[in-house]
């Protein structure tokens, strides 16, 4: 199973949800439990900056312990199930399938990299390789092979991080296993670097042979034309996106939050509020025009 999971809800630091590319968001606890279960399946990293956007991407050889997973869990890998007996019976909860594909991206904002690895105590012993290695990784230059058909492993890897979805409006299509798209054309001459490609499913790649034009500004912006000559401006949303920003925490002296009802004067009496009354309200008012016999003939 593919499951993207910031570095600081993996440790316990936060317990900001992870994210099943094809389903959508999942607790803390259960990415945990997704990550222990897939320690043998193939692990990439993304490094973003403070806006949440893709520095560079690689791929993992270094893993953490099981224990080391275990012990920064808030949950165990057994859940609680009443028997009706009055006594919980723990039932193991079942690991995923080892036949099944598995992913798992490590999402690292830079800055708590950088305080992590100053601080020796601040991860389990396990788990400094893992940092060690995300930090000091580099991996094939992206850009250096613009005339191939394909792109490699390594720009594939980091425009599916960049863009995350297919790139036409509108659709949420998992950038990993669809086409990644030549913005220029490469049979008339675009280059196979990561300012000219971007996901596209299947069904958005064609549509650039009926009458849809892409272009793409700045790498991971892109903009669709439509045959009528409407156009799609798209970008994918970060990786990390940065937390909102906590409310302000008014003084108890603050006027902002002094109770209105405070400032009247409850001494005097109750004033009661009832509408203004016509001037006119006294005079008799005329009789009630008679009843129309129904036998008579309509006056018209």
């Amino acid at each position: 199973m593919h499951v993207q999971v910031p570095l600081a809800t993996l440790l316990g630091l936060d317990d900001r949800p992870a994210e099943l590319p094809t389903l959508g968001p999942i607790p803390a606890s259960r990415a945990r439990d997704l990550v222990r279960a897939q320690l043998s399946a193939p692990w990439r990293f993304a490094l973003t900056d403070t806006e949440g956007r893709l520095v560079r991407a690689g791929t993992l050889r270094r893993r953490p312990t099981v224990d080391d997973l275990a012990c920064l869990a808030e949950t165990a890998d057994t859940q609680s199930v009443d028997t009706g007996t009055g006594a919980a019976s723990q039932t193991p909860v079942p690991p995923t399938d080892p036949a099944a594909p598995g992913l798992v991206d490590l999402l690292v904002d830079a800055t708590l990299l950088q305080r992590l690895i100053g601080d020796p105590t601040a991860v389990p012993p396990s788990w400094r390789p893992v940092l060690d290695e995300i930090a000091t990784s580099r991996g094939r230059p992206l850009d250096d092979s613009p005339t191939d058909r394909f792109p490699h492993a390594a720009l594939r890897r980091h425009v599916e991080f960049r863009d995350r979805t297919c790139t036409f409006t509108g659709c949420v299509a998992p950038a990993h296993g669809i086409d990644l798209d030549h913005t220029h054309d490469h049979a008339r001459g675009g280059p196979t670097t990561a300012d000219d490609l971007g996901p596209a499913c299947r069904h958005d790649h064609g549509l650039k042979q009926r009458g849809w034009t892409l272009a793409q500004p700045e790498p991971g912006v892109f903009v669709w034309r439509s045959p009528l000559g409407r156009e799609y401006r798209t970008r994918s949303d970060p990786l990390l996106p940065p937390p909102p920003p906590l409310l302000p925490v008014a003084e108890e002296d603050d006027p902002c939050c002094a109770d209105p009802l405070d400032d009247l004067d409850r001494s005097g009496p109750l004033i009661v509020w009832r509408p203004a009354t016509d001037d006119h309200d006294d005079e008799p008012r005329p009789p009630p025009h008679p009843a129309t016999d129904l036998d008579e003939p309509p006056p018209f």
